[in-house]
This record gives C-alpha cells, structure tokens and sequence, in this order.
C-alpha cells in the first residue's frame, strides 16, 4: 500500500529534506538511497528499511518491487523537486537503518584465502564507491574505511557502487593502523601498501599471500606515515610514456585482479 502526500509539511518527509546542503542522515544512524536500481537492491537486502518515496512518474516503474510492510510516500514531482532541493529525475529514494559495525569473527575467514580492502582517507565518494563496487566484484571479504574517508553510506558512494555496500561488511573505524595491526597479528594477514615509490616492489614481481589485506591512500597524499608502519609489503604497478599516477580506483581494480588471478575464486564471499 501506498499513502499520496500533499503537502511537504508531513514530518515523515524530514529524512529526504533539502538532501543537497546537508548530510543529516549520517548523525541519526540513517542512510538515503537514490534510483530505481539501488531502492530496489536495499529492499532485497536484510537491512532495516523505513520509508520509500516515490514521484508519479516513477510510481508503475517501482510498483513491483515495493514491500507491503515498508511505509511508501508518493508525490507529485513537483514537490518532489521541492522537498530535496534539487530535479528528483531518479524518482525514488528510500531512507533505511545503517548496519551496526560487523564483528570480525563474522566476516574474516579464520583459515585459507582472504582478501581485504583498506580504505586510508579517501575522501571523493565516486572513488568510494567505485572502491567498493571492486571490492565485491573481486571477492574481497570486507573494505575497512580509516579516519577521513567518505560516507560509505552516501547517496553518491551507493549510487557509485550500485548497491554493492549493502551485502558486504563496511566497517569504519578512527582506529586503522590499530585494526591492521590486529589482522597481522593474530589474523595472519600480510599487510600490502599500494604506493607510488621506485623502491617499492613492482605488483608483476610480488607473489600474494593467501590472507592479504590491500591499503590504497588519500587521492593526494597517498598512504599516511601512521598506516605506512604497520605495511609489510609496499607495492607499486609499473607505467609507460611518463605516466606517474593512476585513479585509486583503477589502481584498486589492478592489484585485486593480480590477487584473483593468483589465488583463484573464492565462493560465496556475498552475504546477500
């Protein structure tokens, strides 16, 4: 069932308020999903969703994936437009409970092959979210986000990662070298920086440990000295005609591959 709103005053709406100028949602422990693809995904996936809003255009679209015990909103897009400050051309948000942090024991394998994405600072959400869709798409177990990073929960980093950050363990953390630390120790993994150095090791050269876990650093400082005295491999990726630096991104889609080629599928790692 569906309820029609007319007018923006209804409190229920608050969540999708001038979304544009301001990231609420991120201090109420809430997150607000855009596009037909990804309010689809959210409402397949096992998280707590609380509302949907639906413009009248979009309305026969969404119908079929719309679940009977989600409260739907539905507006004239007109005041769509107006309520979240900018042309609601996606026509459909949904707004749902963010995941409590995963305990480790449930997301990292304690034996065989492990894959890890580590996340120092990065601050576009494009890149976030492109870091993440690589992350699932390569079988990594989990991508842990330092101190600085972008909302992984974002509008933008979900739209970017096509809903990839709702069936895999995101963890954030203020606490990164700590936690690497912890995944070298009595997790056994080999903690691999990516860096832009000609001393490092060239990725065609190294050969992976089974349990790794890859840093990738801010878009312009790199990795921060902090993190960089816990890594025991610093990896670089060879490069023609003068070029000097690759998108994180890019950078994340060569290393996991050279991890897949050399360590196979893991099955299974989704946790849709």
């Amino acid at each position: 069932m569906h309820e029609r709103i007319e007018t923006l005053d209804d409190p229920r709406l608050d969540v999708f308020r001038s979304l544009k100028t301001k990231n609420a949602v991120r201090d109420a422990r809430l997150f607000v999903a855009e596009g037909v693809t990804v309010v689809e995904r959210v409402l397949r996936s096992p998280l707590d969703v609380q509302c949907v809003l639906v413009s009248d255009r979009k309305f026969a679209t969404c119908e079929p994936f719309l679940r009977p015990d989600v409260s739907v909103l539905r507006l004239r897009t007109d005041l769509a437009d107006e309520l979240v400050g900018f042309s609601f051309h996606c026509g459909v948000m949904a707004s749902a409970v963010r995941p409590a942090v995963p305990d480790p024991d449930q997301w990292i394998p304690p034996n065989g092959p492990s894959l890890i994405i580590a996340v120092d600072c990065v601050v576009d959400p494009e890149n976030v979210g492109a870091l993440i869709r690589i992350a699932s798409a390569f079988g990594a177990n989990g991508v842990i986000f330092g101190k600085g990073s972008a909302d992984p929960f974002s509008r933008r980093v979900l739209r970017v990662s096509m809903g990839n950050v709702l069936f895999m363990p995101i963890v954030e953390t203020d606490e990164l070298p700590s936690m690497l630390y912890d995944l070298c120790g009595q997790r056994r993994f080999n903690v691999c920086g990516t860096v832009l150095d000609c001393n490092a090791t060239c990725l065609d050269e190294f050969r992976f440990s089974e349990r790794t876990v890859l840093v990738f650093g801010n878009e312009y400082d790199g990795i921060s000295d902090e993190v960089q005295r816990v890594l025991r491999n610093r990896l670089t990726i060879s490069m023609l005609n003068g070029t000097d630096s690759l998108n994180v991104a890019i950078s994340a889609g060569i290393f996991c591959h050279q991890y897949r080629v050399q360590w196979g599928e893991v099955p299974n790692v989704r946790h849709d």
